[in-house]
């Protein structure tokens, strides 16, 4: 059983997409997999206040994805999840209240703080061995954000038969905050279903309406500050021709900058798509950006580098092991004026991006790939007993 934040469907089709991408690969290796994904309830008539709570109240309570049995209890959420509403413990109530769909699990894997510290007392609860995942601010802010938590976080990591974290820096980060040894497990990517979805550059632009011309710079993700998406927005403005931004995903900073006069033609806000629009706004594209603050290790990064799409991302939690010996460019800080020097500097020298690009394929394609990665969760459950 995972018991996660979140699982793909037809709502939100590519939240939480590297849940999705892993547990059907566990699935295709001969694990029975059911995910817990306990979701806020959403009393009437709160849903129509905002479009996330809307997807709270509309998602489906239990569904099948292929071999994948997916359970959304839900749970009473205090918006923020301040400490003294302790959520994971109604996380782990709901997610007890749904144990008729995991009965037979024989291993429970918890992913985030939060749903990591629901997983271990449930874990608690049943007996079962206990593994825990953490994939990026869970680990890096959560715990100084929630100083009064950290006991409770150090009980769960040193009861877990696993502690895995999504690259080397976040590992680090782990035995800082615990004293415990994290296990580094780069999230992969299915990169036979990426090759396969990819398009030519030219017919994925006539298939998505994108004009010809422009060079493409991407950003694919949840539209929020935090990951500079103001900041991007300003660079593709201030810098004009040839540039166009395209933005896939929603958020509270969709549509920013949109009104600017210098906007028509330069910023496209395309708002959630389905996973293979992803991949096809990846062939359009030129060059994938990301400016974000604080990062784990993201998934688009991986699947860009699948696809041989050039990155530009900021320096932070384990990019520079993906991006580094020249693998695409990091940036040495999140504002208009660097961002438009990359963009600058990438558009003046194309061929050298190119390989770059060439060079994070073959890296990605031999070290996160989400095959190798399940066989390897798959051994250290059977080392615990399960699977």
């Amino acid at each position: 059983m995972w018991l996660t934040a979140g699982y793909p469907w037809a709502g939100d089709p590519v939240g939480s997409i590297f849940f999705q991408t892993q547990a059907q690969a566990l699935a295709r290796l001969g694990v029975s997999v059911a995910v817990v994904a306990p979701t806020p309830v959403v009393p009437w008539p709160l849903a129509r206040l905002k479009t996330r709570w809307m997807l709270y109240s509309e998602v489906p309570r239990v569904m099948r994805d292929g071999n994948v049995l997916v359970v959304r209890p839900r749970y009473l959420n205090i918006p923020g999840e301040p400490s003294w509403a302790l959520p994971d413990r109604s996380v782990a109530e709901a997610a007890w209240r749904s144990r008729r769909n995991w009965k037979g699990a024989s291993v429970i894997h918890g992913h985030y703080a939060i749903t990591g510290l629901a997983a271990w007392r449930v874990a608690r609860r049943t007996g079962l061995p206990f593994f825990l995942t953490f994939h990026g601010d869970d680990m890096n802010t959560w715990p100084d954000e929630h100083p009064d938590r950290r006991a409770d976080l150090r009980a769960a990591v040193s009861a877990a038969r696993g502690v895995f974290a999504v690259s080397q820096a976040l590992a680090d980060r782990v035995h800082d905050v615990t004293g415990v040894s994290a296990i580094p497990l780069p999230l992969g990517c299915d990169h036979a279903w990426i090759q396969q979805a990819s398009l030519p550059r030219a017919e994925a632009r006539r298939r998505l309406g994108l004009p010809e011309e422009p060079l493409i710079v991407l950003f694919v993700g949840y539209l929020q500050r935090q990951k500079g998406v103001r900041e991007l927005a300003a660079a593709i403005l201030d810098l004009g021709n040839p540039f166009l931004g395209v933005f896939v995903g929603d958020g509270p900073e969709r549509g920013y900058g949109a009104e600017d006069p210098r906007a028509a033609g330069r910023l496209l806000y395309q708002g959630s798509r389905s996973h293979e629009d992803v991949i096809r706004f990846m062939s359009a594209a030129d060059v994938l950006v990301l400016p974000s603050y604080g990062e784990g290790l993201p998934t688009v990064l991986v699947e860009a580098g699948s696809m041989g799409l050039p990155v530009v991302a900021s320096a932070v939690g384990g990019i520079p092991e993906l991006l580094g010996e020249d693998r695409g460019a990091l940036l040495h800080g999140v504002s208009a004026p660097v961002i438009a020097e990359a963009l600058s500097s990438f558009a003046a020298h194309r061929s050298e991006a190119s390989l770059a690009a060439e060079r994070l394929r073959e890296h990605v394609r031999a070290e996160y790939d989400v095959t190798t990665n399940a066989r390897h969760l798959i051994t250290h459950y059977r080392s615990a007993g399960g699977a």
